[in-house]
């Protein structure tokens, strides 16, 4: 068994590129989104996913929170973060975290270690699609 896969949706090239590649650094397996779009063909492939990180507005048809009311339709069980500049926490429902832009690695990786533990630890429930 690998370890604890998150998808990471983030229509922001570097910023996609930073968080996965610090979440890898972790121990975690990331898989990247560039909107949502792609997020839920992830999601739908079959691919067993831990937890999600994902903007709010990003270009297509599904935005992050769109992502997350789907995702929770499929796996309620599947935590998801949402991240964003021009929201409140109030309006993230049905997320189960939401973090406000700008955030350090150290604040996300916290809130992961609170939602799914450390990079290795295996549950008992899977959150495939």
């Amino acid at each position: 068994m690998g370890a604890q896969t998150i998808l990471v949706v983030e229509d922001e090239f570097l910023i996609r590129f930073m968080l996965a590649d610090s979440l890898r650094e972790i121990g975690f397996q990331a898989l990247e989104a560039a909107d949502g779009d792609e997020g839920f063909e992830i999601l739908m492939s079959g691919q067993v996913i831990d937890l999600i990180v994902t903007d709010v507005r990003m270009p297509g048809a599904i935005d992050g929170m769109e992502l997350t009311r789907r995702s929770k339709s499929l796996a309620p069980a599947r935590p998801v973060i949402v991240c964003s500049a021009d929201m409140l926490k109030s309006e993230s429902y049905p997320a189960d975290e939401f973090l406000a832009k700008p955030y350090t690695i150290e604040t996300l990786a916290g809130l992961i270690a609170r939602l799914i533990g450390d990079p290795w630890q295996t549950t008992a429930q899977t959150h495939s699609a």
